[in-house]
């Protein structure tokens, strides 16, 4: 028996191979289908229990000390589509999140200064502090494979315990386990994972990375771990299922998070790895851009302010730019930042809305809505962002063209990914006998139209754009 674990972006897989057959194992009771399981995890929400020994004043400014607080229960969590269908309809119940802070009673030792003259590092013990904001409902973590190539994301606090990435992306995992392992009423100890070709340009960071991912599928209670590039997954699984195909045949694999190329050789059932490539771009950019583009002046970021009419200050609109980026704007710094261009911007009722979104925990909902207008642009001309919560009431048009013209700079930057994957081993488009698209965002029009115009419509095969690579892991 061979498993191996798809851990996407968006969407995760699992597979497995047993008396020469390959199956998907369906995962996800709820998904449409089962053998794609949305890479979700959701906390239930605990009730937060607060000593005696609390002050007024700490009550009050929401700052406790480790021994002072507690949550009633056990962490309970969700994975897959029943994860983000809860916490969608939880959401409607929540509050205005409120930020707490818990000191642990330990200290980190922080740079404070380094004398540009004489290079002499000063230094002081700074007490930890655990932050975490209440909105009296559970927390969704989706996209946890993003975080892996950031040298700031460490983990989150979630009811007044810290989890570490690897923490959060070990019970993911040991959800999809347990699910399989009541399917194959067999225990699983083993997985062969696959990875992108690139999490980082940064070899070192990439490698970090990679160990970061291995040491929260261990945390899963799996003790052994090998990885494989995910498009060599896919091309695996191709040659397998198609094996008249011969000669140089390349892989595009356009996922929510990283594009990876891959082109192999199959000559006589020799399989030949000749290069891998890849940029991190996904379709979650794409949503990001749309965001900025046509939902941007909505939530403020066109106004002027201030005597000297200055722009919205970069932060606001960088946190803008990715679901999970927008609550953490929710302190009070950046939130009186706000308040102050409020009262002497030329749009005030826009920083309203910006601040109703940052302090209700709304991002998740209107990237979805995002998603949701981007799909229906694949079967027509156009289609409109809907939302609707408090004072967030809006009907955007998006038309096809707007769309292709608002991700020009990224296609461009895919074509040119392609082009430099060939130009590596001295290929010209006319040398390759079958494109393999795979990964969700391969099925946009747009992607679909540049391959075909690269390389031919009679070469493109869109083939099992969510499960291939998972399939072709344990080959």
């Amino acid at each position: 028996m061979k498993i191996g674990l798809d851990f996407g972006t968006t969407n995760s897989s699992l597979s497995l191979l047993a008396d020469g057959k390959i199956t998907l194992l369906p995962i996800d009771e709820f998904a449409q289908k089962p053998e794609v399981v949305r890479s979700a995890l959701y906390f239930y929400p605990q009730k937060l229990i607060i000593a005696n020994s609390a002050t007024d004043a700490q009550i009050k400014s929401n700052t406790f000390n480790i021994d002072q607080i507690s949550y009633e229960g056990t962490a309970k969590t969700l994975f897959g589509q029943k994860a983000v269908k809860t916490y969608l309809h939880d959401n409607k119940y929540r509050q205005e999140g409120k930020l707490r802070k818990i000191y642990t009673g330990r200290t980190f030792e922080l740079i404070t200064w380094i004398n540009p003259y004489s290079g002499r590092i000063y230094k002081e013990d700074v007490p930890e502090v655990l932050e975490e904001i209440d909105y009296g409902i559970g927390r969704l973590f989706h996209a946890l494979k993003t975080a892996l190539k950031s040298s700031y994301y460490k983990g989150s606090t979630v009811f007044g315990k810290y989890y570490s990435l690897g923490e959060l992306i070990g019970m993911f995992v040991a959800n999809i386990k347990k699910r399989a392992e009541s399917i194959l009423n067999e225990k699983i100890e083993e997985l062969v994972v696959g990875r992108p070709v690139f999490f980082s340009e940064d070899l070192e960071k990439d490698k970090v990375a990679q160990k970061r991912l291995e040491s929260g599928i261990k945390n899963a209670g799996i003790k052994n771990v090998s990885f494989e590039y995910e498009p060599i997954g896919a091309a695996k699984y191709f040659v397998h299922e198609k094996p008249n195909i011969q000669g140089n045949i390349l892989v595009f694999d356009f996922g929510g998070g990283t594009l990876d190329t891959t082109l192999i050789n199959v000559t006589n059932e020799k399989f030949k790895v000749l290069v891998n490539d890849g940029v991190y771009i996904g379709g979650d950019l794409f949503n990001s851009d749309v965001f900025i583009n046509k939902l941007g002046k909505y939530f403020g970021t066109e106004i002027k302010w201030g005597d000297k009419k200055q722009p919205m200050p970069s932060r606001f609109i960088n946190a803008l730019a990715s679901w999970f980026s927008i609550p953490n704007l929710n302190n009070a710094e950046d939130i009186r930042m706000l308040e102050n261009i409020k009262r002497q911007c030329n749009d005030p009722d826009a920083i309203d809305r910006l601040l109703y979104l940052i302090k209700t925990n709304l991002s998740f909902e209107i990237y979805e809505a995002i998603e949701t207008a981007k799909k229906q642009l694949s079967s027509q001309e156009k289609s409109v962002i809907t939302y609707n919560d408090g004072t967030l009431d809006f009907e955007i048009e998006i038309t096809k063209s707007e769309f292709q013209k608002i991700i020009k700079p990224r296609m461009d930057e895919i074509k040119e990914t392609i082009m430099r994957t060939l130009e590596k081993v001295n290929l010209k488009p006319k040398d390759i006998s079958a494109v393999v698209a795979t990964g969700g965002s391969s099925s946009l029009p747009i992607v679909k139209s540049m391959l075909s115009d690269i390389f031919g419509g009679e070469k493109i095969n869109f083939f099992e754009l969510f499960t291939s690579i998972a399939a072709g892991l344990v080959l």
